[in-house]
Order: C-alpha cells, then sequence, then structure tokens
C-alpha cells in the first residue's frame, strides 16, 4: 500500500451498493491494510512525519526568508536613505569648505592688493617728494649760481673802475723821465699844458 494513500483510511470511497459497501472491495481494503500496517507502516509513517515536518520547515524557511527578504528590502532602504543623508552632508562640507577657501583667497588677495596699494602709493609719494625735494634745491642752487654770477660781474666791474683809477693814479705819481742832460722831458702820455694864444 502506497504511504501516501492513508489519507484514504479516513475516507476510503468505497462503493455504495444496495446493501452496502461492496464486499470484495471492504475485504481486498482490509488486506492489504494489514500487510502494509505488518510492512511498511512504521517507515511510510516516518516518512509521512518527516515530509510533513519538512513541509513545515519549508513552510518556516520560506517565511523565516520572506522576512530576511524584507528585513532585508528595508535595510537596503534605510542604508540608501543615511549614505543619500550623509552624501548630501558630505556635499554641503565639501560645499562649505570650498566656499570658506574661496572668501579666504578674496580677503588674502585683498589684503595682499591693498598692501600693494598702500606700498606704491607710499613708494610714489616717497619719489614725489623725493623729486620735489630736488627741484626745490635745484632752484635753490640755480638761485645761488645766479647769485654768484651777478656777485661776479659786481666785482668784476669794481675791479675794471678800480684798475682805470689806479691806472691813473699811477700816471699822475709817475715821475717824469729825465734828458741825458738831466733836464726833464715830458711823457708822451702826459697832456702837453695849455698856452694862452
Amino acid at each position: 500500500m502506497d504511504w501516501q494513500n492513508i489519507a484514504r483510511l479516513r475516507n476510503p470511497g468505497f462503493t455504495l451498493t444496495r446493501r452496502g459497501y461492496d464486499k470484495h472491495e471492504v475485504d481486498k481494503f482490509l488486506e492489504q491494510l494489514v500487510d502494509w500496517l505488518e510492512t511498511d507502516a512504521a517507515n511510510d509513517i516516518g516518512q509521512v512525519a518527516v515530509q510533513r515536518k519538512l513541509e513545515l520547515v519549508g513552510k518556516s524557511t520560506a517565511h523565516i526568508l520572506m522576512t530576511t527578504e524584507q528585513e532585508a528590502q528595508e535595510l537596503k532602504r534605510h542604508t540608501e536613505g543615511e549614505c543619500t543623508e550623509l552624501r548630501a552632508e558630505a556635499e554641503a562640507d565639501a560645499q562649505q569648505t570650498r566656499d570658506d577657501a574661496d572668501t579666504y583667497s578674496q580677503e588674502v588677495r585683498a589684503r595682499a592688493e591693498a598692501e600693494a596699494r598702500r606700498t606704491r602709493d607710499e613708494a610714489t609719494a616717497e619719489a614725489t617728494e623725493t623729486v620735489e625735494e630736488g627741484l626745490r634745491r635745484r632752484g635753490q642752487i640755480d638761485d645761488e649760481i645766479r647769485g654768484l654770477e651777478a656777485h661776479r660781474d659786481e666785482v668784476l666791474r669794481d675791479l675794471e673802475r678800480l684798475r682805470g683809477t689806479l691806472g691813473g693814479t699811477i700816471d699822475e705819481h709817475r715821475p717824469a723821465p729825465q734828458s741825458p742832460n738831466g733836464e726833464h722831458t715830458p711823457d708822451p702820455a702826459e697832456p702837453e699844458p695849455a698856452t694862452d694864444g
């Protein structure tokens, strides 16, 4: 008897006749049942129990697998959400770092440009002051030179007058030349005395 037909014991499905079940079928079924109980019943019942346990384990495993799959999907969604959030935070931090670096760079550039302008302005002012001082000193030197030239010209004129005066004085006090016989001869440069006439 096939162990899978054990369910027929609950509902053997005998053919009904007018007087009840067919006696031949009932006898045959009972004979097969007895043979089965004497030979393969223990093994078949054990196999049925194992099969039912396997079916239960299969259902339990399927339930566990389905629950695990659901939990894995939920964990995956949760992890993806966290990754998206972390990525957004990292990108925001990176953008903030870039913005801070840009701001710092602009501040450093602005300070450097301001320092360069200040240095250039100071150098320009110093150069302008130096040029102005040079021009002022040159003007002073030119004025001194003009003053010295005027003083030189005045001294030269005074010397010229003095020479003329000295020349006349010297001529006046120069003794007259004497002739070989001791007489005074007139100096040709002296004017002749006026005569009445």
